[in-house]
């Protein structure tokens, strides 16, 4: 069945760390045309802003760039989108915390199939990326605001009637292990099942006697009878996690992390159309919550909600409600998206929530995309409340205007973009799981300067970067210079398997910053953050459905860290295979 897909202006807008992972992939398309595809089977919705979009809003990365990059983690995906900084507590297993826009960790809005993921457990102020695998999500979609980033997680979705099923090994340092799987089947009926499990361990340094390890698994049930207008789905995600204490050098490291993490969803939903084109309504349940931990009490956030759409190739319009029974009590939010004209696009969004202990905040942003053959103009602003702890009474909102302009060039061989954003001052909450940093400093009122660069001299070469600087005082974590530079060479040179299905690719990869702050220690002074550059190469090799991959972080034997007193290993390697096949 056709499926409506709405990119935002990928060819044109997508920086150079996101662009690396994307312009090979064939599903990318601009935002203000409509690409429908013949499906065996119907799908459900993706659950992402509906466009159009202005050019420059939106990255996205789907199943088949991901499964091409040495991408672990959500937080290791995250650092394609320039500006963004992870303050890793250490290797694999550690906390991931992402930075960006001066904002710290609150930066960054998770959603999983449009259910807000809310913090939960002895660190009720952020959520940890870090934990969040990529095995069963099919797509991610990065939402960028002038001063913060809403990240969609798209669970996979399976339209064909042969049976898939993948399964992914990874071993490696510091008895690192990684073993997932995942099953997907549909039936005529419309019934589809989807099974998946992920289970990672890792030491996480050398001499080192700790572990940290978490196991998921993940559920869902569906059911698109027909051609897919009106269904329901069922799904559950489970993670038990277990991580033991760590000690930084001369400060308190990282606390111990038990329980299990637990989120459910269940919806209805209801068009005229089955490329999703038209009127779509639907409405559900969802629930996260926190249990088995010694430290805290359980917690539990149980919520409804329901929203209408109504999209054209040229037009949207989306209107949505949720009600809660703690943190984020009552939420109403509104969406549009119009092409006047060709070469014109505007979208805006505006947001109302009520909180629990007699809070409210309100929040609004609005763009406009100007673009015409190889050039684009983007200009966005935004403005409202932000609350970044909604469990802690006492976290009263801070107002905020930021605005941020882009231009855009893109042609076969050569893309890049440049841009300003001016950033209001903001005072991040201190991280729990970072005890070391009991505070952080307030950021002034700052622009940034933003540029990224693709350059492609022959086909299988490509090199992209990307580079961030605040033009006055540097935020914490946001280090005065930052950059990223990747040098790829992928080519099916091989041309003795027909059809391509052999495919190579080799990365070397190098992050750099110069020396900034990390917060406020525990002597209630501002901790440097020294600058750093880490070295990074990648291979990855496919023959039909298998894939052998290896990748070597710090490869330079760099003695830096991304955390202050929490050293990051040196010449830290996995590696592994992934098989794709229809049973």
């Amino acid at each position: 069945m056709n499926r409506l897909t709405l990119v935002a202006c990928l060819s044109l807008i997508l920086p150079a760390g996101a662009r690396a992972s994307a312009i090979q992939d064939t599903a990318v398309v601009d935002s203000v045309t409509v690409e429908t595809r013949r499906r065996v089977f119907p799908v459900t919705d993706s659950e992402i802003p509906a466009g159009p979009l202005a050019p420059g809003t939106r990255y996205s990365f789907t199943r088949t760039s991901m499964i091409w990059t040495s991408a672990l983690t959500l937080a290791d995906l995250l650092t394609a989108i320039p500006g963004v900084y992870v303050a890793r507590g250490g290797f694999f297993g550690q906390p991931e915390y992402v930075m960006y826009a001066g904002r710290g960790a609150a930066s960054i809005e998770l959603y999983w199939d449009g259910l807000p993921l809310y913090p939960v457990g002895a660190d009720s102020v952020y959520s940890d990326p870090g934990r969040f695998s990529l095995s069963y999500l099919k797509q991610v979609d990065v939402e960028v605001l002038p001063g913060g980033l809403r990240v969609y997680l798209v669970s996979e979705r399976h339209e064909l009637p042969d049976e898939r099923s993948v399964i992914r090994v990874t071993s490696g340092s510091f008895g690192t292990a990684q073993y997932a799987g995942l099953f997907q089947r549909r039936w005529p009926s419309g019934l589809g099942l989807n099974l998946a499990g992920d289970f990672m361990a890792s030491d996480g340094d050398v001499n080192v006697s700790r572990d940290d390890r978490y196991f998921d698994l993940w559920a869902k049930l569906e059911w698109l009878p027909g051609d897919g207008t009106t269904g329901a789905v069922y799904q559950i995600r489970r993670q038990k996690q277990e991580r033991d204490a760590r000690l930084g050098e001369g400060t308190p490291g990282v606390p111990a992390r038990n329980g299990t993490r637990t989120e459910f969803l269940f919806k209805v939903f209801s068009g005229n159309r089955p490329d999703r084109l038209g009127v779509l309504a639907e409405a559900g349940l969802g629930s996260t919550s926190w249990s088995g931990d010694s430290v805290v009490a359980d917690q539990s956030i149980r919520q409804a909600f329901a929203s209408i759409r109504f999209t054209t190739p040229q037009f949207t319009v989306e209107a949505k409600g949720r009600a809660a029974d703690a943190r984020v009590r009552t939420e109403l939010e509104g969406r549009l998206g119009w092409v006047p004209v060709s070469g014109i696009v505007v979208s805006g969004q505006g947001r109302w929530q009520r909180l629990f202990g007699d809070r409210s905040v309100r929040s609004g942003t609005v763009s406009l995309g100007l673009y015409r053959g190889p050039l684009s103009v983007v200009g966005q602003a935004s403005t409202g409340d932000v609350i970044q702890a909604a469990a802690i009474l006492s976290d009263s909102a801070q107002h905020v205007s930021d605005a941020s302009v882009l231009l855009g060039l893109d042609t076969r061989r050569l893309s890049g973009h440049v841009g300003l954003a001016r950033r209001d001052a903001f005072l991040p909450a201190p991280i729990p799981d970072f005890p070391g940093f009991p505070g952080m400093d307030s950021s002034v009122a700052a622009t940034y300067l933003v540029a990224d660069l693709t350059f492609r001299p022959v086909h299988p070469l490509f090199l992209t970067a990307w580079y961030s600087h605040p033009r006055t005082k540097p935020a914490d974590f946001q280090p005065p210079k930052h950059g990223r530079v990747d040098f790829t060479f992928r080519s099916k040179f091989w041309r003795t398997f027909r059809s391509g299905v052999f495919e190579f690719l080799l990365r070397y990869g190098i992050e750099y910053w110069s020396t900034g702050t990390a917060g406020i220690n525990t002597l209630g002074l501002p901790e440097v953050l020294p600058g750093a550059t880490f070295h990074e190469w990648f291979v990855e090799l496919q023959l039909v459905g298998f894939k052998v991959f290896w990748n070597l972080r710090n490869a330079r034997n760099s003695l830096s860290q991304y955390v202050p007193s929490l050293s990051y290993p040196r010449n830290a390697q996995t590696f592994g295979v992934r098989w794709e096949f229809a049973n």
